[in-house]
């Protein structure tokens, strides 16, 4: 009896690691990251420009779930995408990760999510969502702060006029939010395996009894 209650508390601590929740790590828009905190005032990004958010992460390995910016198209539905880069001597370098599809229509807060992308400890990363519609760079708009103890910093926002070649630093900000969580949530399958195992061979004992 003792020892099914043992294996009982295990399996239980095991399923609420599993099912760990996403935390925002970094945001100016609250703490859950759902707070439009924008102004009416917004950028458009032409065909040949980029608009880079630039942050770096935490002491601790985290799985990236995904990343929220306020953004519209004049009302016309489209399909965009948020892409994560590597750092190059403080500017976007190579490609490291791209979300999901995601349909973006009237202003809003638009979440693009992310699946199978981790991200390095004490690393900087840099923001770049698609072109061709307006994201909102607000001027005087407070910069994103470390949320949950996360250990997050912002980095910072620049400009391309030349897809990339160059960068220019930015006074604004994003209206962005990142969302992270812990690899280690989520249990070894051998462990999960030895788990059931136990408790099977348990029952089973119980049984014949």
């Amino acid at each position: 009896m003792k020892l099914f209650k043992i294996l009982a508390i295990a399996a239980l601590a095991m399923v609420s690691s599993a099912s760990a929740q996403a935390g925002v790590v970094l945001s100016n828009m609250g703490a859950l990251g759902t707070t439009d905190t924008s102004t009416n005032s917004n950028t458009d990004i032409l065909a040949t420009d980029l608009l880079a958010a630039g942050f770096t992460t935490g002491s601790v390995v985290q799985n990236l779930d995904w990343v929220s910016i306020v953004g519209f198209n004049n009302n016309n539905l489209q399909q965009r995408t948020v892409s994560i880069f590597s750092d190059n001597a403080n500017k976007p370098g190579t490609l490291f990760a791209t979300s999901a599809l995601r349909n973006v229509g009237g202003k809003a807060i638009y979440q693009f999510d992310f699946t199978g992308v981790t991200l390095a400890a004490n690393t900087k990363y840099w923001v770049l969502p698609e072109p061709l519609l307006s994201w909102y760079r607000v001027q005087g708009n407070a910069a994103p702060t470390e949320q949950n103890g996360s250990g997050f910093s912002y980095a910072g926002m620049l400009e391309s006029y030349d897809t990339g070649a160059t960068w220019t630093s930015l006074g604004d900000n994003h209206t962005l939010a990142i969302s992270t969580s812990d690899p280690a949530a989520v249990p070894e399958p051998a462990l999960t395996s030895l788990l059931c195992l136990s408790g099977i061979a348990l029952i089973r004992r119980r049984m014949k009894k």
